[in-house]
């Protein structure tokens, strides 16, 4: 195995802590809507309500989107590159390692994203990564197919 990369979102929030938070989100709300019940702003009350399912739509939807993730292996055939989307929908591509080649294109504003092209076709990679870690991924195809390139000939 040359080479075998499995890329997944990055989620800076566990799912215990979101969970933590909703709460603690929620117990804050029911706090302030006891006041303003008290107070005579009742209409204020929902919205509050709203809000809170908004944050747990929010992040129930961030925590589906995690479930998406890309996988490279490149072994004695061709390179095979799996896109499973988040509702685990795989879609495989089958590239030639010899006529493949791997494009970083920076943008002006620092931003990178890689490419691996092959006879016409061209696939994005990583795309939910942050650009450092797509720059570091395509040093590692770049890397892979070099080596499967020097043991084929």
């Amino acid at each position: 195995m040359i080479l075998d990369l499995t890329l997944t979102p990055n989620r800076s929030l566990p799912r215990d802590s979101a969970r933590w938070l909703l709460l603690g989100v929620g117990g804050f709300f029911l706090i302030g809507s006891i006041r303003f019940l008290l107070l005579g702003l009742w209409p204020v009350i929902p919205f509050m309500v709203a809000d809170v399912a908004l944050l747990a739509w929010a992040l129930r939807a961030s925590y589906r989107s995690g479930g998406a993730r890309e996988r490279l292996v490149l072994a004695d055939g061709p390179l095979i590159f799996t896109r499973i989307s988040p509702w685990g929908e795989a879609k495989v591509a089958e590239l030639e390692p010899y006529y493949t080649s791997v494009d970083i294109e920076e943008t002006p504003l620092g931003d990178a994203h890689v490419f691996l092209a092959s006879r016409g076709a061209r696939l994005r990679v990583g795309h939910f990564l942050s650009a450092p870690e797509r720059r570091e991924v395509g040093a590692l195809i770049r890397e892979g197919l070099a080596r499967w390139r020097n043991q084929a000939a």
